[in-house]
């Protein structure tokens, strides 16, 4: 755990960094699932959280968490994957996690076009 002072306040992280990383996958993972979208490659820029989801079992809320996102690959996202990127050094292209989607073109254009 750290802390940093800026001015008189010191701020303390609510979350260890990987406990984070975790739940942002697992939140990703639950959103696909509400979509449903089954055929997904989930990228993310955590080593840990990576290689846990293919790494050993352990006893903790960090694995417990792990545990929830290997749950779902298995029943719910079965033709998904979750793979370790590396962090980009300019930050223009980087974002902690990826989600790639594989939609034809003419869908992604009507995709796009409600967003707008």
């Amino acid at each position: 755990m750290f802390c940093c002072i800026r001015g008189l306040r010191v701020l303390h992280p609510l979350l260890d960094i990987d406990m984070g990383e975790a739940m942002g996958l697992l939140a990703a993972l639950q959103w696909v699932k509400e979509l449903d979208m089954v055929h997904m490659d989930f990228q993310t820029d955590s080593k840990v959280a990576a290689y846990s989801m293919y790494g050993k079992d352990d006893v903790s809320d960090f694995m417990a968490i792990i545990n929830d996102c290997r749950h779902l690959l298995n029943t719910d996202l079965v033709n998904s994957d979750v793979k370790f990127i590396r962090r980009q050094v300019n930050g223009l292209h980087h974002t902690s996690l990826h989600i790639h989607l594989n939609i034809p073109y003419c869908i992604s254009t009507l995709i796009n076009n409600e967003k707008l």
